[in-house]
């Protein structure tokens, strides 16, 4: 689904994959404090201040950009904010936490947003000969050569199994070239962060997404066993719909066609009612039209056709929509309003709390509004018919998702310690083939470094699809059809 992943795009271009907060300090009486603490506080007063500028600059320009079409000028966002962007506010925010306990939520949310832009400013180049890369690559089957973006589709499309193995296989020695230059951006990153005296690349990331490595590794691990049988019985289900193959048959090749959304599954999401459907759901929930909260369905021909979700301030939170159609972008529309309503609920008088914090409640509400077209009451009242189809579609998409991030994230972390990259590859290779069900020739391998390179995202989107799954049993059957109120934290 593209809701949560053109979110946490834009949280990751504004800075806002930050950690879960430390424990409330209390501030020193007032005839305690210290000389130096006093004078670092207006140091950290303008670091807010300017950082509150460049990310509402960037908030301004995705939306212009999504809208309107026009070029989207990001570096323009920084221009005039060089001194921000050094080493040396990062030392001013280090030693403020130190001398400020009490304010360390806002500081340490402003020490890490500091600290990812300034890795990602370091790895540029190197980001953007990989995104070059994977946009001009190409691999040749049959004497004909094909681009590498078009694997997905060429694969949904392609109704012979022969020839969809034939295509999946040829493209291992484009996955090989991409590898290596994830590779250089890898080991630039590890440069980056040691000069700033950050953490290594995963630790940093772990940080920075406010999550901990052992309980991670043991949550993806529990959730490939918990769903192993309804997975096996999900995929064989799908198989003799689609492909015609037993299970044991299955590979790689065949995943993107027996995801593919039947077309009558399709017909029930015309583009019209998209829209109209968000709209109800956020008129029952009594939030539609509600100041500062602002939903854009101009069909405009240079719009952008996936929704996204920008808020400069917590009084101006903005979705743009332009429905496409089908049940991929109805979860898509649904997943922004929930990301927004979060968004717009964040009043803290902070901007590096309420913008700058750990991102999980915001996605976790995504992911919660996302799989309202799993749920028959909703389907019903918004006039779905083939409820069941419809259902058993969306969970299939979910449950390959959740699992696919489980599976990620496993081999993201046991092939850290592996110094030797064959045996990595084929860790990876046995940890997918669990995770996806299906047959993984080692050379599958390939595509190691580089799917388990995102910078702990798929651990984020599993994280929030946890998440949600709670909230859902918090909440209850028909929680949309009550007044929406924030929502609250799941411990």
């Amino acid at each position: 689904m593209n809701s949560p992943r053109i979110f946490g795009l834009l949280l990751i271009l504004a800075g806002c994959l930050k950690s879960a907060p430390p424990p409330d300090v209390a501030p020193p009486p007032p005839d305690a404090g210290t000389t130096e603490a006093e004078l670092i506080a207006p140091k950290v007063e303008a670091i807010e201040k300017e950082a509150a500028v460049v990310v509402r600059a960037v908030d301004e320009a995705l939306w212009t950009h999504w809208t309107t079409g026009a070029p989207l000028e990001l570096a323009a966002a920084s221009k005039g904010h060089e001194a921000l962007f050094s080493r040396q506010s990062l030392q001013v925010l280090r030693r403020a936490r130190e001398l400020r306990p009490w304010e360390s939520k806002r500081i340490s949310n402003l020490e890490r947003w500091l600290g990812g832009e300034l890795l990602a400013r370091g790895v540029a180049a190197e980001s953007e000969a990989l995104a070059n890369l994977e946009a001009s690559a190409t691999f040749t089957v049959d004497g004909k050569e094909l681009p590498w973006r078009d694997l997905s589709k060429l694969l949904v499309n392609e109704k012979s199994a022969v020839k969809r193995r034939a295509l999946w296989n040829g493209s291992h020695a484009a996955a090989l070239r991409i590898d290596a230059a994830v590779r250089r951006r890898e080991e630039k990153s590890k440069e980056v962060l040691a000069a700033l005296e950050l953490p290594a690349p995963l630790d940093f990331a772990a940080e920075m997404r406010g999550l901990e490595l052992d309980a991670l590794q043991k949550s993806a691990d529990e959730v490939l066993t918990r769903t192993d049988a309804e997975w096996k019985a999900t995929l064989q289900a799908l198989a003799d719909a689609e492909v015609k193959l037993p299970v044991a048959a299955l590979t790689r090749a065949e995943l993107p066609r027996l995801l593919k959304v039947p077309a009558v599954v399709e017909a029930e999401f015309p583009r019209p009612k998209i829209a109209t459907r968000a709209v109800q759901t956020l008129g029952t929930l009594g939030v539609y039209g509600k100041p500062g909260l602002t939903l854009d369905l101009a069909e405009a021909a240079k719009k952008h056709p996936l929704p996204l979700t920008v808020a400069p301030a917590p009084d101006d939170v903005r979705v743009s929509v332009k429905p496409a159609g089908g049940l991929r972008d109805q979860q898509a529309v649904l997943g922004e309003l929930g990301a927004a309503l979060t968004l717009h609920g964040s009043r803290s008088g902070s901007f590096a709390i309420d913008r700058l914090g750990n991102p999980a409640e915001t996605l976790r509400s995504s992911e919660l509004f996302a799989s309202l077209v799993t749920e028959e009451a909703w389907l019903s009242a918004n006039e779905v018919n083939n409820r069941p189809q419809v259902i058993a579609s969306a969970r299939a998409l979910r449950l390959f998702l959740l699992r696919r991030a489980a599976g990620i994230v496993l081999a993201r972390l046991e092939t850290q310690a592996l110094a030797d990259e064959a045996a990595a590859r084929a860790k990876y290779v046995a940890v997918m083939r669990r995770a996806m069900g299906i047959t993984l020739a080692p050379e599958e391998g390939a595509r190691w470094r580089f799917e388990t390179d995102d910078f702990l995202r798929s651990a984020t989107q599993l994280d929030a699809m946890l998440g949600a799954e709670a909230l859902r049993v918090q909440l209850g059957e028909g929680w949309w059809l009550k007044p929406f109120t924030p929502l609250a934290p799941i411990h």
